[in-house]
């Protein structure tokens, strides 16, 4: 931890510390004032004049008068006394006035009672006696926006480690600060290639009340992960319920961030939650902003062109054979991805090697064949495809939810050629398309976000745009639920589909 720790300030942090205390110094410049005239927050009387003008010390608070010190020695002892209350939660320090007090040194010749302990009292029942502790600003180029003050520089360390670490692991970190190159990934899946925190951190000391100091590392750490916010929203799972659908409901969250914000019950995006589980669905509302870069590479497949459909007098009405087999094709595609404290913010693809090229197909039908058949050979309904809910991901789900990684509402694609079937809106199933591949083969697309674009008895080929992912019908969350039947009964899309690929 300490090895790591080392690394990440050497990253993120600068600044230095300031030393010194403000207890009542003497010996402030002069200035002339009608001191008699003066409103003081602590009653005070004046006693009587002399003839010769004496020097008085005035103590501030923002400005205001609070009153004319009679003792400044004797003030200074019954601080140095107070410390006590506070030397078992600040050890190794003394206590001082508060970042808004101030002495003035001013002659009069008046001559005030002394209020010195009634001073005391109101610097104490207001919080304006400060500890000695360790101010962190955190700044942009237009100057610092937010300071908070900490017990132990150690105790904010460790929570900005613990911050980090959401989002970056600490091998890369080390990596980045040794100046080692971190390469494109070379096997399928990610790696993160940089990491760089949007705003500086410096450190600096101050005086400052007890009662504004963090006081340990969680403390520091829940500001990091929500500001001054101090509103948490908790949510208790009930039966059916989904992680994207709870996402969905609360700030649409990806199953990710949901993740992300229980690491205690939660370990992957596909585990099914459980009626009772308590989730935290408070999103972060961090003061910086950790900006991480990853490199994903991702294997696809490459569609054929649609097969050639070839007229034979031989072959009866309905009646077709394949000639040339069609074949898919596979590239390897590398993607440079953004994250902005855990949120996917853009994927741009970098590069693609194609593996395998792809063959088109030629099939040959009866003569006026008047709809289309299908090849078996079934592309994804959407691009950047990533499974949010398996077939059986809760009771009775006889589907494969999908959604478009890169884009919300994206285009859904027929997966294979055939005839439009049925198009319309049903309560449950929403805007809705099924199509009939004319193989014994029916696939059904639910939940568009609004009707779909092709009509019944259109035929339609393999890959064409037939809708838009939507949210409708009982639906939690954007994506298209895609179903395929066999001979009237429905299967598993991903007996069909190489649902092992997807993100």
């Amino acid at each position: 931890m300490k090895k790591f720790l080392a690394v990440l300030l050497s990253l993120i942090l600068t600044g230095a510390i300031v030393y010194g205390l403000p207890l009542i110094r003497k010996g402030n410049s002069v200035i002339q004032a009608n001191i008699e005239n003066e409103k003081s927050l602590v009653p005070q009387e004046i006693l009587f004049y002399d003839q010769n003008e004496k020097q008085y010390a005035k103590i501030y608070n923002k400005g205001k008068l609070i009153g004319v010190i009679s003792d400044q020695d004797y003030l200074n002892s019954l601080i140095e006394a107070k410390y006590k209350d506070y030397e078992a939660d600040f050890p190794n320090t003394q206590l001082g006035l508060g970042e808004d007090i101030y002495i003035v040194q001013e002659a009069s010749y008046a001559n005030f009672a002394n209020v010195d302990d009634q001073i005391m009292d109101y610097l104490v029942k207001h919080d304006l006696l400060g500890v000695r502790t360790t101010a962190v600003e955190f700044s942009t180029d237009e100057g610092v926006y937010e300071i908070i003050y900490v017990r132990s520089y150690d105790d904010f360390a460790d929570a900005l480690e613990k911050f980090y670490t959401n989002f970056v692991s600490q091998e890369t970190v080390a990596k980045l600060v040794r100046g080692e190159a971190i390469e494109s990934p070379s096997e399928l899946g990610s790696v993160e290639t940089n990491v760089h925190m949007a705003e500086r951190i410096s450190t600096k000391e101050a005086v400052v009340a007890p009662s504004s100091i963090f006081a340990d590392s969680e403390s520091i750490y829940q500001f990091l992960c929500y500001g001054r916010n101090e509103n948490r929203e908790y949510y208790t799972v009930r039966e059916g319920d989904t992680l994207q659908g709870v996402g969905y409901y609360f700030g649409d969250m990806s199953p990710r961030q949901i993740m992300m914000l229980n690491p205690d019950v939660l370990t992957s995006v596909n585990q099914i939650i459980t009626p009772g589980m308590q989730l935290n669905v408070t999103y972060y509302t961090s003061p910086i902003t950790i900006e991480v870069t990853k490199e994903r590479l991702s294997q696809q497949l490459i569609v054929p062109e649609v097969p050639v459909y070839i007229e034979d007098e031989d072959l009866e009405v309905g009646v077709y054979e394949v000639r040339v087999q069609e074949e898919s094709g596979i590239k390897n595609v590398l993607y440079e991805e953004k994250w902005t404290n855990g949120v996917l913010s853009s994927g741009d693809m970098l590069s693609e090697t194609i593996i395998k090229q792809p063959k088109q197909g030629v099939i040959a039908v009866g003569t006026k064949q008047v709809y289309l058949v299908g090849t078996g050979n079934y592309v994804w309904p959407v691009d950047n495809p990533e499974i949010t809910c398996h077939w059986g991901c809760y009771l009775g789900h006889t589907g494969t939810d999908i959604v478009n990684m890169y884009e919300k509402y994206a285009q859904v694609y027929a997966v294979d050629s055939g005839t439009v079937d049925t198009v319309g809106y049903r309560w449950d199933m929403g805007y809705f398309c099924i199509i009939n591949h004319n193989n014994g083969v029916r696939t059904m697309y639910m939940h568009f976000n609004r009707p779909a674009y092709v009509e019944e008895g259109q035929n339609v080929t393999r890959g064409q745009v037939i809708g838009q992912m939507g949210n409708t019908g009982t639906s939690e969350g954007v994506h298209v639920h895609l179903t395929f039947e066999v001979n009237g009964v429905r299967v598993n899309a991903c007996n069909y589909l190489p649902c092992d690929l997807a993100g």
